[in-house]
């Protein structure tokens, strides 16, 4: 028996341009690498903003399974469960 195990998304205001404003997306994925390739199915343009030519993770994109960076765990193949909120934080910088 399979079940959907539902997450949120959140999407930070520098990259909401990139999904027509939307700031949460609900998706169904069992880890951080399936929810990244069912945001990037919806919304192609992020990839550019989230993934290097060889399709892996920027280093200054921090994602955070509830309060936790999935660095701290097992990166992008961090387990999730139902209702966890995953965040895309990329870096900041200025003067």
């Amino acid at each position: 028996m399979t079940t959907e195990t539902k997450v949120t998304v959140w999407v930070p205001g520098v990259l909401r341009v990139h999904t027509g404003g939307e700031s949460r997306v609900m998706l169904n994925a069992s880890n951080v690498s399936q929810i990244l390739t069912e945001l990037l199915n919806l919304y192609p343009a992020l990839r550019t903003h989230l993934l290097d030519d060889q399709g892996m993770l920027y280093p200054f994109i921090t994602i955070f399974r509830n309060e936790t960076n999935i660095r701290d765990l097992r990166s992008l193949d961090t387990q999730l469960g139902d209702g966890d909120e995953v965040r895309i934080l990329p870096a900041v910088a200025g003067g």
